[in-house]
């Protein structure tokens, strides 16, 4: 009877101590998951953006110029779904000072720098007194060739 009671406290210690490891590995994935989200829709507002474009300057006249109201317009669409610019942002801490619009010749591109702000912002740093910040930024470019 001795011997079962010392084992159920022995997994008792050894839940105890791989608990903080599960969890730090649900929360990595977790993580991951929701870049993985917001990047695949930063892809979508930046190809939706430039697809916008392409079908609003190609006036039939071969050349091709971006207006400034062209620009705006689509800058709201990639940050708020429409070219209106009202209502919420399409992913959080989105704005249209972010989304860069140019137009080479015959090709239109549109690039969205977006910063990622996990859950957990810094990693304590044990060996000097700065904290591992994990913040960076996702760049989203798509490039269109208008055509004749």
């Amino acid at each position: 009877m001795k011997a079962v009671k010392s084992i159920k406290g022995l997994a008792m210690v050894e839940f105890t101590i791989i608990l903080p490891i599960l969890l730090f590995l649900l929360l990595s994935i977790l993580e991951l998951g929701r870049a993985f989200y917001q990047y695949t829709e930063l892809e979508k507002l930046s190809r939706d953006s430039t697809r916008y474009l392409i079908n609003t300057i190609a006036r039939g006249s071969g050349t091709y110029e971006l207006t400034q109201n062209d620009i705006n317009n689509a800058k709201n669409l990639a940050v708020y779904g429409n070219i209106n610019g009202g209502g919420d942002t399409r992913l959080p801490l989105l704005k249209t000072e972010q989304v860069s619009v140019t137009l080479n010749g015959n090709h239109v591109q549109v690039e969205i720098v977006y910063p990622f702000h996990p859950v957990l912002g810094q990693l304590p740093n044990f060996f000097s007194a700065d904290d591992i910040s994990l913040n960076f930024d996702m760049t989203s470019s798509y490039t269109m060739r208008m055509l004749l």
